[in-house]
């Protein structure tokens, strides 16, 4: 009888050990409000959340935007045979829509309604006049006006290699003379956006390579 009795409180203490587990696990279930895979997803979530706030918007708006150009640019030119260096800004057209890296000593100026001017400062005789074309122009009607133009100059004009770059593939080089007068047309037959430019340079102060230079850094704004 005594050892049944013994067996009987062993017995009770057992079940309310093992009730007071199931309450204290209960507890916490209930203080979680949420089951364990409720949790792992949670934590994925703020995951996530953490790693979109830590973009770097500077990255993101370089690969959106990769057009975005330097304010300056060092370009090396040829002037009367001697090899130069200078810093060239960007300057933004206010009459087309181009912008182009404009070396020291020279100023883009707007000529008349669909022509620019770059002119040397320090002889003003000597420009570039830049022409953005209509896209559908008719071709062969701008190189016989390129060539009329220049025959204005002197009868005789000839056909001369273009620059070699690819921003001259497709053009048409032109080039005529009087006395110290050089007249060069390049006429760049881009299905993009035709360009037409006429140089005026010396034979005695000859910076024709530092025109086509900057000419290199046109790009037009859509």
């Amino acid at each position: 009888m005594k050892k049944f009795a013994k067996w009987l409180l062993l017995s009770g203490l057992l079940a309310m050990i093992l009730t007071g587990c199931g309450t204290n696990e209960e507890v916490k279930e209930e203080t979680n409000g949420t089951t364990p895979i409720e949790n792992v997803e949670q934590e994925e979530q703020n995951t996530e959340d953490q790693a979109e706030e830590n973009v770097d918007p500077v990255k993101e708006e370089v690969t959106e935007d990769e057009t975005i150009r330097n304010d300056e640019q060092n370009l090396q030119y040829e002037f009367n045979g001697e090899q130069k260096e200078a810093t060239a800004k960007l300057t933004q057209s206010d009459n087309q829509n181009f912008s182009l890296y404009v070396l020291p000593e020279y100023v883009l100026t707007a000529e008349e309604p669909h022509k620019d001017v770059l002119y040397y400062t320090e002889n003003e005789q000597s420009f570039m006049r830049i022409e953005l074309l209509p896209a559908d122009a008719n071709w062969d009607t701008v190189i016989e006006t390129a060539k009329a133009q220049l025959e204005s100059v002197n009868a005789e004009v000839k056909t001369i290699d273009a620059p070699d770059d690819d921003f001259f593939q497709e053009t048409t080089a032109l080039e005529t003379a009087k006395d110290m007068d050089v007249v060069t047309a390049l006429l760049i037959k881009n299905e993009k956006q035709p360009i037409k430019l006429t140089i005026f340079t010396k034979s005695d102060s000859d910076n024709k390579d530092a025109y086509i230079q900057m000419a290199k850094t046109i790009s037009t704004i859509e």
